[in-house]
């Protein structure tokens, strides 16, 4: 016979069914609940984290003194509004779930 460690808890309401089959019931109690959180997003919050990586890259440089042109630094303050706009647009949207 198999020997199994379970909670005083899981003891008692094996107790409390009174069954044979409560047992085998026990699995219902100890089992995880998964909760299906998938957005829909992965693949944008991935692209998010790229983006945030690369622009932690450029500030490392420049903290160091890495010199750029002043047409890059434009490029950037342009990166910056439009990251800007985004998440204001984002932020006040009322549209939240796709499914709604």
């Amino acid at each position: 016979m198999s020997k199994y460690i379970i909670f005083e808890s899981q003891y008692q309401k094996l107790l409390e069914t009174g069954s044979n089959s409560a047992a085998m019931d026990l699995d219902i109690y100890v089992q995880p609940i998964h909760f299906d959180t998938n957005t829909g997003n992965e693949d944008l919050v991935d692209s998010i984290d790229t983006i945030i990586d690369k622009l932690e890259e450029i500030s490392s440089s420049l903290r160091v003194g890495k010199k750029i042109a002043p047409e890059m630094k434009d490029k950037i303050y342009q990166i910056s509004d439009f990251v800007n706009n985004t998440t204001e647009q984002i932020q006040y949207s009322e549209f939240t779930n796709i499914d709604n």
